[in-house]
């Protein structure tokens, strides 16, 4: 038992790594609250979720953030067409960090052994 719960922690250790990794390399852009929030609902806004109704609402909200944030790049920045890219670029780099790690790093104290996503399915009804 030892021997998992060392490999666990070296897991998370390794997860929290390449989460700062990953953070950094949102610091370097210099994210700002506009881009943050059109990143989070691309994130978000996906249509791989199984309780989904209406996929195609899902599809546009997508699309409506992605423009929102390629309006919102060309009007703050001029090299505008590279940022976008590399804004967009960053995303895959989440989805490396296994979601019951981010789970237990971050949410275990104070939601215990429940698991987030029936959490968030009982929150919003899923």
């Amino acid at each position: 038992m030892d021997a998992n719960l060392s490999l666990s922690n070296i897991q998370q250790k390794k997860c929290v790594q390449s989460l700062q990794k990953i953070f950094a390399r949102f610091k370097l852009l210099a994210v700002d609250f506009s881009e943050f929030a059109c990143l989070k609902a691309i994130v978000l806004f996906k249509q791989d979720v199984e309780c989904l109704k209406d996929i195609h609402q899902v599809s546009m909200l997508q699309d409506h953030a992605q423009l929102m944030l390629a309006h919102h790049i060309k009007s703050q920045h001029f090299d505008y067409t590279f940022r976008f890219g590399r804004l967009l670029l960053l995303l895959p780099s989440l989805r490396q960090i296994p979601p019951d790690i981010i789970e237990t790093v971050f949410f275990s104290k104070s939601i215990g052994s429940t698991p987030i996503v029936k959490l968030l399915g009982d929150l919003f009804k899923c």
